[in-house]
C-alpha cells in the first residue's frame, strides 16, 4: 500500500491522489461540494505556510492550512 501524508506536507506543483479525510463529516460534505474527496487527483498550486492553492481540472480551490492537514494524500507524480 502507498503511504500517505498531510496535503499540507507537499511542495509546489505537486499532484497528489485524495486516499483519506480525517475530519468530521460536516467537513467532508463541504470539501465534497469543492470537489475533493477520496480518488480526486490535485495539484499544488501554492503551498507557502499559509492557505494552499489547489487546481483540479479548471478549477482553482484555496485551502486553510488546518483543513489541508486533515487530508491524507499520495504523490501521484509518476503515475
Amino acid at each position: 500500500m502507498i503511504d500517505s501524508n498531510p496535503l499540507a506536507s507537499f511542495k509546489e506543483s505537486a499532484q497528489v491522489l485524495v486516499k483519506k479525510i480525517k475530519s468530521d463529516s460536516k467537513t467532508q460534505v463541504r470539501l465534497l461540494g469543492l470537489g475533493i474527496g477520496v480518488g480526486s487527483r490535485l495539484e499544488i498550486l501554492r503551498n507557502r505556510g499559509g492557505d494552499m492553492v489547489l487546481a483540479q481540472n479548471n478549477n482553482r480551490i484555496s485551502l486553510g492550512r488546518s483543513i489541508a492537514n486533515k487530508i491524507l494524500v499520495s504523490d501521484n507524480s509518476g503515475i
